[in-house]
């Protein structure tokens, strides 16, 4: 750290000076010293330099050196140089490679100038040089002048009458200098054009060539927000990331800001470590909110460019590029459609697809001209903006619509051309995969954005669910593995359709809105179906199918609000307008709905019935004569030995399940519930046969399957008295669902395994999980789940905590005021605490 004079301390100096009747530069001065005169020079402007030459300085005139040296501050204070030290060391081990001349490159106020001072400042040189170049390029300082300036302010020398010999002077000066000498230019890119200095500045590009002598005793560090491309000497680039999240954390740290993990987080990504965002933020935080991150994040989060200095200092970075390289400007604007959430790097199709208006044998050189200039990030193979560039390139675009009418296409275009892309990109894959799928849902977003929404309606029911086989509305396992997405989506432009097609859509989105605690909703759709249907005749059987569904959402709705009468209501009506229909695979559907009603009222062979009928339907052609005879033998096996029913059961399933994968989740949530029918039945050597051909169903990415399985594998082995393996069971289920974003996904894997640890008489566990589930249960329309939930708070309390009681009792009311509005059946009182029976409560989740 290099030492300087404290203006009261020039003054004591200046003093000395008089009385010794020396000038500012006097021989003598220079001779006792043991300094150069461009040194004293410094010394003069207050500027650091080495601390042993301060000393002798000082006591040249008899000074005490700790009287002048400036106290009050260092020079770049160590709370301000945070997270650099990688950097540091880069830059020491380029230059003991032998280099002479290096960029430091990154986007504006990513701390490119603060790395060189800091660096010059702490690594030993004696001497520094700095030119700043101006922010205009009108106000550019001729490099003649440069050179004249440096020779005489720091080396006593006169310039020549031509600029080479001047250019000359300054080279043996810096060969023959015993002091290490650091030379800063900074702001560079002022002075280029694609990486060229401009026409009136290439003597510019003479000093640099002098400057890569390796001769010198001098290293030039340049920082400029672009690269140099120069043929004529060699510059090593090294390019300059943000900070990392810990450097932040220490900055606000050290300057009285209270640190919320997650803001900062959010913070850091949304600036991309910028260090000059970094400052501002931390001044603004402790000014006006008190040091308060969290509360600072929470006004500002939804707007990164509010500080008028941050927003300047990007302002400058599309100004420039405008300017230079249009073509790349237009290209940086149109990336603003992009939404960097679901997909956050992009394929450099993604970025190709934008250049509609450029050859295509250029193409390639405009995507690089924004990588040169750290516009735009890569990582992993792929492209993005940092979401503060994001949101300026976003508004740029958008603002060519009110400007003229010529550009007002702007917006619309790249949004179409995203939307082409994403949707050839899923077409070329093939493959239904979670990755593949969010290219789809991608393009929805830019199709809905253009206000197109017919076309984001035919995307989600033919692209995403192959509505072209009408049943796959009632579920596929697109829609069973994206519930979060499909609604998002579908949420967004159904208002804005009519007719059939909009029935059509509210057929999936009722379907899974009971999945998220949304049967209100669900049976709002189921109503709107039907007053859209009963005025239609355009499609017969498209109607017949909507007003099937409707009745089936209905039911479905009920029954996870506990309201089983209504939803055995709905789900009869449903199977009458389905045998009405002489469509096996419809009836197949309304059967299902049938049994899943029947296994919630506790009657497994009745339910058990109906799912086989469902299985027939759906991919045995219906219920000929022939399979009459067959379910009424497989029916009458029930009564017979496990290892008869096995066998006959096996028999059964070997014909239901050809082509194992097709149709898949139908098929799992077919056999899941016909394993639980036999598990509540006690069969359960038949169950476990069941749930093995159903494991052979799914595929890695069918995670809410793969928990349901594991739940009635444990209530398998737990009926087996295999304790460890119902343990092991559980767990893997719980592990499953915390991924999921549906919250009975999540509470219903919760629910049985509370249950579970209720009758292992483990208390204070279940009683842990209940609480959980308590809370996870809050704002949905699962209301049977939550009087099944209080209701086991209640007497597991009073196992836990007998003096609890008022608490207790607090929970058991709530329980009884639920079942009471749903009509739940108890077959005892509430209260009584004494003698409490398992409430009729619902048990299952049927995608189907």
């Amino acid at each position: 750290m290099g030492f300087r004079a404290s203006p009261q301390g020039l003054k004591i100096v200046e003093q000395a000076r008089i009385r010794k009747n020396w000038t500012k530069a006097a021989p003598q001065w220079l001779q006792v010293a043991y300094t150069s005169e461009a040194t004293l020079r410094r010394f003069w402007r207050r500027e650091p330099i080495k601390k042993q030459t301060f000393q002798d300085i000082c006591e040249a005139v008899n000074v005490n050196w700790q009287e002048v040296v400036e106290q009050s501050r260092p020079i770049v204070p160590d709370s301000n140089f945070v997270g650099r030290e990688e950097a540091i060391n880069d830059l020491n081990q380029l230059i003991a490679q032998g280099a002479k001349l290096i960029l430091i490159q990154g986007e504006g106020g990513i701390g490119k100038t603060t790395l060189a001072r800091y660096f010059f400042d702490t690594q030993g040189f004696d001497l520094t040089i700095k030119l700043h170049i101006a922010m205009e390029r009108e106000n550019i300082i001729s490099v003649e002048l440069v050179i004249e300036e440096w020779l005489q302010c720091y080396f006593g020398e006169e310039p020549g009458r031509e600029f080479g010999i001047t250019l000359d002077r300054l080279r043996r000066k810096l060969q023959s200098s015993k002091q290490k000498i650091g030379i800063l230019i900074d702001r560079l890119e002022t002075a280029l054009q694609r990486g060229s200095f401009i026409s009136q500045h290439r003597c510019y590009a003479e000093l640099l060539r002098m400057l890569a002598n390796p001769s010198l005793n001098s290293v030039t560090l340049l920082t400029s927000r672009e690269q140099l491309f120069e043929s004529s000497f060699l510059v090593e680039i090294y390019r300059l990331a943000g900070l990392s999240e810990v450097a932040w954390e220490e900055f606000f740290c050290s300057h009285q800001v209270e640190i919320d993990t997650a803001a900062l987080k959010e913070m850091h990504h949304g600036y991309a470590g910028n260090a000059e965002a970094m400052c501002i933020l931390a001044n603004a935080i402790r000014l006006d909110f008190e040091g308060n991150l969290h509360a600072y994040w929470q006004e500002n989060r939804h707007d990164l460019l509010l500080d008028p200095t941050l927003e300047n200092l990007i302002e400058g970075q599309f100004d420039k590029l405008k300017g230079d390289y249009h073509q790349a400007y237009q290209l940086l604007c149109r990336l603003g459609c992009y939404r960097y959430q679901e997909i956050p790097t992009l394929p450099k199709g993604a970025l190709l697809c934008l250049l509609w208006d450029v050859p295509i044998s250029r193409r390639e050189r405009v995507i690089k001209a924004l990588r040169d200039r750290a516009l735009i990030g890569w990582d992993d193979g792929g492209y993005y903006l940092h979401p503060v560039m994001q949101a300026k390139a976003k508004e740029r675009l958008k603002e060519e619509i009110s400007n003229e009418k010529q550009q007002s296409k702007e917006w619309l275009l790249a949004n179409r051309a995203a939307a082409q892309f994403y949707l050839e990109l899923y077409e070329a894959e093939k493959v239904d995969s979670e990755k593949s799928l969010k290219y789809v849902f991608e393009a929805i977003e830019h199709l809905a954005v253009m206000g197109d929404f017919e076309e984001c309606c035919n995307v989600l029911l033919f692209q995403v669910l192959g509505a072209d086989k009408i049943e796959n509305l009632r579920g596929t396992a697109n829609l069973w593995n994206n519930m979060s997405r499909f609604i998002s989506s579908s949420e967004k432009i159904i208002d804005r359709l009519s007719g059939i097609k909009k029935s059509l859509l509210f057929i999936p989105l009722g379907t899974i809105y009971s999945e998220v605690g949304k049967n209100s909703q669900a049976l709002k759709i189921s109503e709107q179906i039907l007053a859209i249907t009963s005025q239609k005749s355009e499609s017969e059987e498209q109607v017949t199918f909507a007003r099937i569904s409707a009745y089936s959402i209905a039911g479905k709705a009920y029954r996870y609000q506990g309201n089983l009468h209504k939803a055995e209501v709905a789900c009869q009506q449903a199977n009458k307008i389905a045998s009405n229909s002489g469509k096996n695979y419809w009836q197949a559907l309304a059967v299902y709905g049938l049994g899943a009603v029947y296994l919630e009222k506790n009657r497994p062979r009745k339910a058990l019935r109906y799912f086989l009928a469902a299985a027939a339907y759906a991919k045995l052609g219906g219920i000929t004569q022939e399979l009459k005879r067959e379910l009424k033998k497989l029916f009458r096996l029930l009564f017979n030995p496990q290892i008869e029913q096995i066998a006959e059961v096996q028999t059964f399933f070997q014909k239901y399940n050809q082509n194992e994968l097709g149709d898949r989740i139908k098929k799992f949530n077919i056999l899941w519930n016909i394993a639980r029918c036999f598990n509540a039945m006690k069969s359960f050597e038949v169950a476990k046969k069941v749930l093995d051909l159903t494991q052979r169903l799914l595929k890695q990415e069918d995670n809410n399957q793969h928990c349901l399985l594991a739940l009635e594998l444990a209530t398998y082995y737990s009926g087996k008295k295999q304790i460890q393996l119902a343990q092991e069971c559980y767990k893997k289920a719980l592990d499953l669902s915390v991924n999921q974003g549906e919250k009975w996904s999540r509470a219903y894997p919760l629910k049985c395994y509370a249950n579970w640890l209720y009758t292992q008489g483990r208390y204070s566990e279940a009683l842990a999980k209940y609480r959980q589930l308590e809370e996870l249960l809050r704002e949905t329309e699962f209301f049977s789940m939550q009087a099944d939930n209080y209701y086991y708070l209640g007497i597991t309390i009073l196992q836990v905590n007998p003096e609890q009681q008022q608490q207790a009792h607090k929970y058991l009311k709530k329980a009884k005021k639920i079942a009471k509005e749903i009509g739940l059946v108890f077959y005892k009182s509430v209260e009584d605490k004494a003698d409490i029976h398992y409430p009729l409560m619902n048990k299952s989740s049927s995608h189907f």
